[in-house]
């Protein structure tokens, strides 16, 4: 007697469990051990339900060897099958296991190299980091270099059109000597030099570069030895029409606080001395530049009576550049 394995619904569904279970067994193997079992159980089944008459029927026509020999067969197959599924299963177990350690070793050799990458990713950002700020402060010398050439060529620029235009007579030629340097030097120092002074500190370059401009140009009383009040009496008396009144507007002396005028004593001097000069002769001193002189003395600085050129430029040269520089100072930091 045999019997399909598909023959009941219930069967089939424990095959299907079975699978579920254990997909790797899903094989013919599989097939033909549960159709052992159950051809089996069906031939137990069939010699329990036998009656007397039956069993004796079996034993004169040899069913009942001939089922013996049958269920003898199936439990041979079927635990041949269960074998060769075991042994099977035993393979797929060891390929699994050998699969999951080559997974494992290729796992660790990427972690591994993740790590190497990381460290060289670190080592890497931190020397673009250095390089970005060391170009960074290379941009930055650059630009202040690049700045400060650039205020030193307008400030010689500015310094040598000047000169040059006094050299030639092209400026200030109408006024006296005294009031054409002061003029001079006001000029200068309104221009970029006053900003190369500023941002490099340096006070001395274009300042000694006047001072030998002016006396290499002034050789007619370069060594003479005078008296102050007497240069500031002959430089008001040597201008002609309304130039002297000019000077006094250009050098603006009298519009000046008393903080500023103490730094400028001999430019307050001279400015005093212009006003002096041209007040109205019925009040006008005998001598403006005494008076100028002795009022300089008595409320902004005690200076010489006697004086010569390189002195007198050099005072004039010094006055001038600091309150231009205090003004430029003062404007700087109110635009900040």
């Amino acid at each position: 007697m045999t019997s399909s394995p598909f023959g009941s619904s219930g069967k089939t569904d424990n095959l299907q469990e079975l699978q579920r279970k254990v997909p790797v067994v899903g094989d013919k193997a599989l097939i033909d051990l549960v159709n052992g079992i159950q051809i089996s159980g069906d031939l137990i089944r069939y010699r329990k339900s036998r009656g007397f008459f039956g069993q004796l029927l079996d034993s004169l026509t040899g069913g009942d060897r001939q089922r013996q020999l049958l269920l003898d067969g199936n439990l041979i197959a079927g635990q041949q099958a269960l074998s060769d599924w075991v042994l099977e299963l035993s393979d797929s177990l060891r390929v699994s296991q050998v699969a999951l350690e080559v997974t494992q070793t290729s796992l660790l050799e990427a972690r591994t190299a993740i790590r190497s990458q990381k460290k060289e990713l670190l080592t890497l950002e931190q020397t673009f980091n250095q390089l970005a700020q060391q170009i960074g402060l290379r941009v930055d010398n650059l630009d202040a270099r690049v700045r400060k050439l650039e205020i030193q060529i307008a400030a010689k620029q500015d310094f040598d059109q000047i000169v040059t235009a006094w050299e030639a007579r092209q400026t200030y030629a109408e006024f006296s000597w005294a009031i054409q340097i002061a003029l001079l030097i006001r000029e200068v120092f309104s221009s970029s030099v006053v900003l190369y002074e500023l941002e490099t500190g340096n006070k001395t370059q274009f300042r000694q570069l006047l001072i030998n401009k002016v006396l290499a140009e002034s050789k007619d009383i370069s060594g003479s030895f005078f008296g102050l009040a007497d240069l500031l009496n002959t430089s008001h008396a040597e201008m002609k029409g309304d130039y002297a009144k000019l000077a006094l507007g250009l050098l603006e002396t009298r519009s000046f606080s008393q903080k500023r005028l103490q730094n400028i004593p001999y430019l307050f001097t001279l400015g005093t001395t212009l006003e002096l000069a041209e007040l109205p002769e019925d009040v006008k001193p005998a001598k403006p530049a005494q008076c100028a002189i002795e009022l300089c003395r008595s409320q902004i600085s005690s200076i010489d009576y006697t004086t010569d050129a390189k002195e007198f430029v050099t005072r004039l040269v010094e006055e001038t550049a600091n309150d231009c520089l205090t003004i430029a100072t003062r404007r700087l930091s109110y635009d900040s």
